[in-house]
């Protein structure tokens, strides 16, 4: 399935409706005691970001549209045909590049129609008390000429990160091609890495990293590029992966 086909996928949308329906049930009962009464956007993205169990099912999310694409692949020999008329390493790329963007697009589109669906009934941000509430690296910006890049760029970030976890489980489905492994491994390799990096040094905690912590001390977009940077090198490392074993695959299998 190529870029184009998934953005023409009903998934794919319905994946973004989707995270877009869980962020509003993570805050829900916060939200109907705050509405009319005050509360900000700034407030339940925080909060939202704050709850584990509603992070690891938009992960879930971030993978549908495009995680168990190798699978399919294999196991209807799709991958045959498609290899010769593209070649190998086309083909692995290219499965690689679709993955991590769909599942960065899922995400984020569906944290903006959060934002925005929220902004309707509520300020972006509360009139006093901020500081409780944001933080820096990205909190000076919201002192800046537009601060709604805070909301912006923290939510970025934590799409970025749902699509490196998405890659990931692209990667495991070309060792244990199923569905159903494809499907379930970003969220268990989420969960499992994030705590396993806790004993890193926190400039490499992919749980602080996520939810975009000053590990730098540094400025927002020295921090953003940072971030940034560390999610793609993840992801290219478990491309890397993805790309040994549908080789080795693809040698024993397709002539």
């Amino acid at each position: 399935m190529s870029t184009k086909q998934v953005f023409s996928s009903t998934v794919f949308y319905l994946s973004i409706i989707a995270v877009t329906a869980l962020s509003f049930l993570s805050v829900w009962s916060d939200l109907t005691e705050t509405v009319g009464k005050g509360g900000s956007v700034v407030y339940f993205f925080e909060l939202f970001l704050g709850l584990s169990l509603f992070k690891k099912l938009v992960v879930l999310f971030a993978a549908l549209p495009y995680v168990s694409s190798f699978c399919s692949d294999w196991k209807y020999q799709y991958i045959k045909p498609v290899v010769i008329r593209t070649g190998v390493k086309k083909y692995i790329w290219s499965k690689i590049f679709t993955c991590f963007l769909s599942g960065l697009l899922t995400v984020f589109c569906g944290l903006l129609l959060f934002f925005f669906i929220l902004s309707l009934k509520m300020p972006i941000f509360p009139s006093e008390h901020i500081e409780s509430i944001t933080g820096p690296p990205f909190s000076p910006l919201i002192d800046g000429n537009f601060p709604i890049l805070y909301l912006i760029l923290k939510g970025f970030i934590f799409s970025m990160a749902a699509a490196l976890w998405a890659v990931v489980g692209l990667t495991v489905s070309a060792f244990i091609p199923s569905h159903f492994v494809a499907i379930a491994t970003p969220v268990i390799a989420s969960y499992v890495l994030e705590e396993f990096t806790s004993i890193f040094p926190k400039w490499l905690n992919l749980y602080l990293l996520t939810r975009s912590a000053n590990v730098l001390n540094q400025g927002p977009f020295v921090s953003f590029l940072y971030f940034c940077t560390i999610f793609l090198l993840f992801a290219a490392l478990a491309g890397f992966l993805f790309d040994y074993q549908v080789r080795r695959r693809i040698r024993n299998e397709v002539v």
